[in-house]
C-alpha cells in the first residue's frame, strides 16, 4: 500500500494534514486510507480529524477509501464532509450521497465484501422497458429465412422512427433483425446516432444500447465516438466514455483519430486506447507522445501507464526531458510507482475534466452540428438562446447559430427569427448578415 510506504519516510502528520499533500501522492498513482492506521494514529502530533475520518470509515462499513490520480480539493472536502456528516452509516447510502455531489474519483473497500466498490458512472433512470424484453437474439436463435414481406415492413418502421428521432422504437426494431446482413443494411450512421443518444436519454436499458452497438461492430463505436467529442455535459462525457471502453472496435476506431487536427479529439482516442490494456497499442500511443499539445502528450503518458510493462515504460522515459513541466511530472510519477505496484487504473484523465476553454467548447458546438439527432439539435437551440455576458459567450452562441444553419437547417430559420431582435448586438448584426 502506497500510504503504508510512505510513512516509513514521513510521519503521520507529513501525510494527511494536508489535502494538497494528498492529491500530490495521488499523482503517483493512488493513494489509499486505511481505516486501521487513521484509527491507530493517537500521537499528540496527529490531527484530531485523522482520528475523526477513522470513525466515519468504521461507522459506514469500511476499511478503506482509496484516492484516484483525478482527486481535487473540492472533492475530497466534500467527501470528507459526507463522511463525518451522513449519519446514517451505511456504505450503500455513502456511495449514493457521492454519486449526487459528482464525486466520481474514488473507491471504497467494503468491510464486508473485502472489495473495493466504485461510484457510479453517472445517474442512471428507469428504462422504459426491462431488460429481460429487449435483448439482442443470438446467432442459435436466428432464423435462416425472413420473408420479404417481414423485411419491408421493418424497413418501413425503422425509417419512420429514424425520420422521428424515435431511438425506442428504432432499438426495438433492430434486437428484431437477427440475421447480420439485414442488421448491417439496417445500422446506417444516422440510426446508430439515435441508438447512442439512449444511453444519455435512457429510453432503452444501457446494457441493451451497447449489445446493439456492439453487433454494429466498427460503426458501433464510432458512433459513439462522434456522439463522445460532441458532449457538452461531464456527466454524459463519462457514460459516452465508460460505455465506449466496453466496445471490442474501441481500439480500431480510436486509431482512427490519432491524427485528427483537434487536441482533444487526439486525447479521447489515446484514452480509450489505454483504456484496451493491449500491449498492441503501444506503438499507437507511442506517437501521441510527439503530439504538439501537452495535453495529449500526458494522456499518452497515463495510458502507457495503464498498459505498463518494460515496453510502455520505456516509451514513458523517452518524455522524462519533455519541454511541458507537467508532462514530465506525470512521467517521472510513473516511472517511479512501477517498481513498486500495478499500472495506473485511472481513468478519464482528460476525458472527465470539465474543459473551460473557449477553444473546446468552440469544437464541441461544431460537432454538435455534425449529429443529426434531436438531442443534438436541442442542445444547440439552448446554446444560441443562452444569454452571454462575455465576449467568450457571445461567441460560443454565434458557432452555435452555424452550427445549427449547417446540421439543423429545419429548424435554423426559426431561430434565426427568434433572435433577430437578440439583446446582443453581435447576435443581431450576424443574423442582419446572413442571407435570407
Amino acid at each position: 500500500m502506497l500510504l503504508a510506504q510512505l510513512q516509513e519516510r514521513a510521519p503521520m502528520p507529513e501525510v494527511l494534514a494536508s489535502v494538497a499533500r494528498l492529491r500530490t501522492l495521488a499523482r503517483v498513482g493512488r493513494v489509499v486510507l486505511d481505516r486501521r492506521q487513521l484509527t491507530r494514529a493517537t500521537s499528540p502530533e496527529v490531527p484530531e480529524g485523522v482520528v475523526a475520518l477513522g470513525s466515519a470509515l468504521e461507522r459506514h462499513g469500511l476499511d478503506a477509501i482509496e484516492l484516484a490520480t483525478t482527486m481535487t480539493d473540492a472533492e475530497f472536502l466534500k467527501l470528507a464532509g459526507l463522511l463525518v456528516g451522513d449519519q446514517r452509516g451505511d456504505a450503500e447510502s455513502l456511495i449514493e450521497s457521492a454519486d449526487a455531489l459528482s464525486i466520481w474519483n474514488v473507491r471504497f473497500l467494503s468491510a464486508q465484501t473485502g472489495e473495493f466498490v466504485r461510484v457510479p458512472s453517472a445517474p442512471i433512470a428507469a428504462a422504459s422497458r426491462p431488460l429481460s424484453q429487449l435483448v439482442a437474439p443470438s446467432a442459435s436463435a436466428a432464423p435462416s429465412y425472413t420473408p420479404a414481406a417481414a423485411l419491408d415492413a421493418h424497413a418501413s418502421r425503422i425509417e419512420l422512427a429514424v425520420a422521428r428521432g424515435d431511438g425506442v422504437s428504432l432499438c426495438r426494431e433492430l434486437v428484431d433483425l437477427a440475421l447480420p446482413a439485414h442488421f448491417a443494411k439496417a445500422a446506417t450512421p444516422m440510426a446508430l446516432q439515435l441508438v447512442v443518444e439512449q444511453l444519455l436519454v435512457t429510453g432503452v436499458p444501457p446494457d441493451d444500447v451497447i449489445a446493439l452497438l456492439q453487433r454494429a461492430g466498427p460503426d458501433g463505436a464510432r458512433a459513439m465516438f462522434l456522439q463522445l467529442i460532441a458532449a457538452i455535459d461531464v456527466g454524459d462525457r463519462r457514460t459516452l466514455y465508460d460505455a465506449m471502453a466496453s466496445l471490442n472496435d474501441t481500439p480500431e476506431v480510436a486509431r482512427e483519430y490519432l491524427t485528427h487536427d483537434v487536441w482533444y479529439v487526439v486525447r479521447n482516442a489515446v484514452c480509450l486506447l489505454g483504456e484496451s490494456r493491449s500491449p498492441a497499442a503501444i506503438g499507437a500511443i507511442g506517437h501521441a507522445l510527439r503530439h504538439a499539445d501537452y495535453r495529449v502528450r500526458i494522456a499518452a503518458v497515463v495510458s502507457l501507464g495503464q498498459i505498463g510493462g518494460s515496453v510502455a515504460l520505456a516509451r514513458i522515459e523517452s518524455v522524462l526531458f519533455d519541454t511541458s513541466i507537467d508532462v514530465r511530472t506525470r512521467a517521472l510519477s510513473i516511472v517511479f510507482a512501477a517498481p513498486d505496484g500495478e499500472p495506473l487504473t485511472s481513468r478519464l484523465v482528460g476525458v472527465l475534466n470539465e474543459e473551460q476553454a473557449i477553444e473546446y467548447q468552440l469544437e464541441i458546438v461544431a460537432a454538435l452540428g455534425h449529429l443529426q439527432t434531436p438531442r443534438a439539435r436541442q442542445r444547440l437551440q439552448q446554446v444560441c438562446e443562452t444569454p452571454a455576458n462575455s465576449f467568450e459567450g457571445t461567441e460560443l452562441r454565434l458557432a452555435a447559430i452555424e452550427a445549427l444553419r449547417r446540421g439543423h437547417p429545419e429548424v435554423a430559420d426559426a431561430m434565426l427569427l427568434k433572435l433577430k431582435d437578440d439583446p446582443s448586438p453581435m447576435v443581431r448584426e450576424r443574423i442582419a448578415s446572413m442571407p435570407t
